[in-house]
């Protein structure tokens, strides 16, 4: 009697320690990473080829160098159309800004004074699927105080968000902002 107690005890274990393994397993799987983890630009794709409605294979597809130069030239797009992201402006610190988060709802306090008024930036390639946009804002006041940044189009949809360290900038002060982009 003792004998089969103990294997069923060993059995209930045995089981328990398999669904714990899996469920830890299938859970760390499945985590979706935040905004906070966001690294930049990657593209990510893949093609399903059906035959008569059958699934024949779901596979990555691969980005060429060419494909990297169209999101690069879309996206700087140095025709001058509305659409293309060149624009950075800056936040007014003493009024407010938060950490850029996802759907652009933080507080970013325009700077729309003292030279620091959205500007469009410097387009240059810098390689395959490589891009910079820059611009050297230079303060016409006194402590004008800024620690974020956007990049958008000229209609005014944003594209990215950064916060860096305060800067407090006196009269002739210049603070340059370069966007570097790429496409992995």
């Amino acid at each position: 009697m003792k004998m089969k107690k103990s294997k069923i005890v060993l059995s209930a274990l045995s089981i328990l320690l398999i669904a714990s393994i899996f469920l830890v397993f299938s859970s760390s799987q499945n985590q979706i990473p935040s905004a906070d983890d966001s690294v930049g630009i990657e593209y990510h794709s893949n093609v399903c080829v059906y035959k008569n409605n059958e699934l024949v294979q779901c596979d990555h597809n691969l980005l060429y160098d060419t494909g990297k130069e169209l999101i690069k030239t879309y996206l700087g797009d140095t025709g001058g159309a509305s659409d293309g992201v060149d624009q950075i402006s800056l936040c007014n610190a003493t009024a407010g800004c938060q950490a850029p988060v996802a759907g652009a709802s933080e507080t970013f306090s325009l700077l729309n004074s003292c030279g620091m008024e959205e500007a469009t930036g410097t387009y240059a390639s810098v390689g395959t699927g490589n891009w910079t946009i820059t611009n050297q804002f230079t303060s016409t006041c006194n402590n004008i105080v800024t620690n974020s940044t956007r990049l958008q189009n000229t209609a005014g949809t944003n594209f990215a968000g950064n916060n860096f360290t305060l800067v407090t900038l006196q009269n002739q002060d210049a603070l340059t902002v370069v966007w570097n982009i790429w496409v992995v």
